[in-house]
């Protein structure tokens, strides 16, 4: 019996040293990090949990990405429980990635908005009629989003956002999100390698999502 509990006291201990890093003065634990936030929409409220962030095109003197929170991890296909909202934003190319995104700005625009609840996804998109609630690009008036990427203490990479968008009807969906997040890039973005000149440039504003997949 006693070398049963060894044993067992053994394998704690093996374990315990795994979720530890080691340094000159010795182990010290580095602390889980639990995302957190939330979304209201219409009295109704959803925590959020995840958080992705990825490059769409280069272009206009900028760049531009899509930013995608949920409760959940989005499937390419199947159902999403919970909220999906969907953003596309533009950073001029002479300005860096942390700022407040405005609708019909230049410099950081807020470009196209969809949020939808439990939706069907097929190819990463939302299937139309699929979601419980489904508010599209036209029924959005305006809105504001500030994104802040920055790491903590153990170098690890976070993201900061806070939102607030009104559509049509004076109705607004607010929200928040901190903690880990996932980043697709596919651009180098050195600001020296953009144009001084990047401000002057006008841009087409489709009304069309352009990350379709």
């Amino acid at each position: 019996m006693k070398k049963i509990i060894f044993l067992m006291m053994l394998a704690i201990a093996s374990v315990s040293l795994t979720s530890c890093v080691n340094d000159d003065d010795g182990y010290y634990e580095v602390p889980n990090i639990v995302n957190t936030g939330q979304i209201t929409y219409k009295n109704v409220t959803f925590p959020l949990r995840n958080a992705v962030v990825s490059d769409i095109e280069k272009a206009d003197g900028g760049f531009y990405y899509s930013v995608v929170l949920s409760q959940y991890p989005v499937p390419r296909d199947g159902r999403l429980n919970g909220p999906y909202l969907y953003m596309e934003i533009f950073q001029r190319g002479d300005l860096l990635f942390n700022g407040n995104y405005i609708t019909n700005s230049n410099d950081r625009g807020l470009d196209y908005i969809e949020y939808f609840e439990n939706p069907m996804m097929l190819n990463n998109v939302p299937v139309t009629g699929s979601g419980t609630l489904e508010v599209y690009d036209n029924q959005f008036d305006s809105g504001n989003l500030f994104l802040e990427n920055y790491f903590d203490g153990y170098d690890r990479s976070l993201l900061n956002s806070a939102f607030s968008i009104r559509d049509i009807s004076g109705s607004t969906l607010t929200g928040n999100f901190n903690g880990l997040f996932l980043f697709n890039q596919k651009y180098d973005k050195s600001v020296s390698l953009m144009k001084a000149d990047s401000s002057k440039v006008e841009r087409v504003k489709t009304g069309k999502r352009r990350q379709v997949n």
